[in-house]
Protein backbone atom coordinates (compact mmCIF):
# COMPACT_ATOMS: atom_id res chain seq x y z
CA UNK A 1 0.00 0.00 0.00
CA UNK A 2 1.29 3.45 -0.83
CA UNK A 3 1.40 5.97 1.91
CA UNK A 4 3.49 9.03 2.69
CA UNK A 5 5.92 10.01 -0.08
CA UNK A 6 4.67 7.05 -2.13
CA UNK A 7 6.66 4.63 0.02
CA UNK A 8 5.37 1.08 0.25
CA UNK A 9 4.29 -0.37 3.57
CA UNK A 10 2.64 -3.73 4.01
CA UNK A 11 -0.03 -2.68 6.49
CA UNK A 12 -1.18 -6.31 6.79
CA UNK A 13 1.88 -7.09 8.91
CA UNK A 14 0.52 -4.93 11.73
CA UNK A 15 -2.33 -5.06 14.16
CA UNK A 16 -4.05 -1.88 15.31
CA UNK A 17 -1.77 -1.26 18.25
CA UNK A 18 1.50 -1.96 16.43
CA UNK A 19 0.35 0.21 13.52
CA UNK A 20 -0.25 3.09 15.94
CA UNK A 21 3.22 2.60 17.40
CA UNK A 22 4.79 2.68 13.95
CA UNK A 23 2.80 5.75 12.95
CA UNK A 24 3.69 7.54 16.18
CA UNK A 25 7.34 7.15 15.24
CA UNK A 26 6.93 8.18 11.58
CA UNK A 27 4.26 10.88 11.30
CA UNK A 28 6.44 13.65 12.71
CA UNK A 29 8.68 13.33 9.64
CA UNK A 30 5.83 14.56 7.44
CA UNK A 31 3.62 17.62 7.24
CA UNK A 32 -0.05 17.08 7.99
CA UNK A 33 -1.01 17.66 4.37
CA UNK A 34 1.06 14.56 3.50
CA UNK A 35 -1.15 12.50 5.83
CA UNK A 36 -4.10 13.38 3.61
CA UNK A 37 -2.53 11.36 0.78
CA UNK A 38 -2.79 8.19 2.87
CA UNK A 39 -5.78 5.86 3.04
CA UNK A 40 -8.51 7.28 5.26
CA UNK A 41 -7.92 4.89 8.17
CA UNK A 42 -4.23 5.89 8.27
CA UNK A 43 -5.23 9.57 8.18
CA UNK A 44 -7.61 9.01 11.07
CA UNK A 45 -4.91 7.34 13.15
CA UNK A 46 -2.38 10.08 12.35
CA UNK A 47 -4.74 12.88 13.29
CA UNK A 48 -5.74 11.21 16.56
CA UNK A 49 -2.13 10.49 17.53
CA UNK A 50 -1.20 14.09 16.71
CA UNK A 51 -4.19 15.55 18.53
CA UNK A 52 -3.58 13.47 21.65
CA UNK A 53 0.09 14.48 21.71
CA UNK A 54 -0.71 18.17 21.28
CA UNK A 55 -3.55 18.08 23.80
CA UNK A 56 -1.34 16.42 26.40
CA UNK A 57 1.58 18.75 25.83
CA UNK A 58 -0.05 22.07 25.05
CA UNK A 59 -3.78 22.02 25.73
CA UNK A 60 -6.69 22.99 23.52
CA UNK A 61 -6.02 26.75 23.56
CA UNK A 62 -2.59 26.26 21.99
CA UNK A 63 -4.01 23.82 19.45
CA UNK A 64 -6.55 26.43 18.40
CA UNK A 65 -3.79 29.00 17.89
CA UNK A 66 -1.42 26.85 15.87
CA UNK A 67 -1.66 25.07 12.55
CA UNK A 68 -3.42 22.05 14.07
CA UNK A 69 -6.59 24.15 14.27
CA UNK A 70 -7.10 24.03 10.51
CA UNK A 71 -7.18 20.24 10.77
CA UNK A 72 -9.95 20.09 13.40
CA UNK A 73 -12.48 18.80 10.83
CA UNK A 74 -10.17 15.84 10.16
CA UNK A 75 -9.74 15.20 13.88
CA UNK A 76 -13.50 15.33 14.42
CA UNK A 77 -13.98 12.91 11.52
CA UNK A 78 -11.37 10.58 13.04
CA UNK A 79 -13.17 10.53 16.40
CA UNK A 80 -16.40 9.66 14.61
CA UNK A 81 -14.67 6.93 12.57
CA UNK A 82 -13.50 5.13 15.71
CA UNK A 83 -16.95 5.41 17.27
CA UNK A 84 -16.27 8.22 19.74
CA UNK A 85 -19.10 10.60 18.95
CA UNK A 86 -18.91 12.32 22.34
CA UNK A 87 -15.41 13.69 21.76
CA UNK A 88 -16.29 14.47 18.15
CA UNK A 89 -19.21 16.60 19.32
CA UNK A 90 -17.15 18.36 22.00
CA UNK A 91 -14.49 19.25 19.42
CA UNK A 92 -17.15 20.37 16.96
CA UNK A 93 -18.53 22.70 19.61
CA UNK A 94 -15.03 24.00 20.38
CA UNK A 95 -14.43 24.62 16.66
CA UNK A 96 -17.62 26.70 16.48
CA UNK A 97 -16.45 29.01 19.28
CA UNK A 98 -15.74 32.49 18.05
CA UNK A 99 -12.59 34.37 19.06
CA UNK A 100 -14.79 36.81 20.97
CA UNK A 101 -16.13 34.08 23.25
CA UNK A 102 -14.62 33.78 26.71
CA UNK A 103 -11.64 31.46 27.01
CA UNK A 104 -13.39 29.88 29.98
CA UNK A 105 -16.00 28.33 27.66
CA UNK A 106 -13.32 26.58 25.62
CA UNK A 107 -11.49 25.44 28.75
CA UNK A 108 -14.79 24.11 30.15
CA UNK A 109 -15.36 22.14 26.95
CA UNK A 110 -11.77 20.86 27.04
CA UNK A 111 -12.48 19.46 30.51
CA UNK A 112 -15.13 17.25 28.93
CA UNK A 113 -12.69 15.63 26.49
CA UNK A 114 -11.53 12.03 26.96
CA UNK A 115 -8.34 12.96 28.82
CA UNK A 116 -10.28 14.53 31.63
CA UNK A 117 -12.90 11.83 31.98
CA UNK A 118 -10.52 8.85 31.85
CA UNK A 119 -11.96 7.53 28.61
CA UNK A 120 -9.64 5.25 26.62
CA UNK A 121 -9.71 6.30 22.97
CA UNK A 122 -6.78 4.01 22.23
CA UNK A 123 -8.72 0.79 22.53
CA UNK A 124 -11.32 2.20 20.14
CA UNK A 125 -8.59 3.24 17.72
CA UNK A 126 -6.87 -0.16 17.89
CA UNK A 127 -10.13 -1.98 17.23
CA UNK A 128 -10.95 0.34 14.33
CA UNK A 129 -7.52 -0.23 12.79
CA UNK A 130 -7.75 -4.00 13.35
CA UNK A 131 -10.97 -4.02 11.30
CA UNK A 132 -9.45 -1.89 8.54
CA UNK A 133 -6.33 -4.07 8.37
CA UNK A 134 -8.49 -7.19 8.21
CA UNK A 135 -10.24 -5.76 5.14
CA UNK A 136 -6.87 -5.70 3.36
CA UNK A 137 -6.22 -9.41 3.88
Amino acid sequence: MNWMEESKVDIRQYNGESLCEMLADKIWDYHREEWLKCPEFIQNACFLIDFDTELNMEGILTILKNTAAEYLPHIIKAFRAIGDSQDAEILAEISRCKPSEPVEKIVELEQQLYLNRDFDIWELLYQYLDKEIEKLK
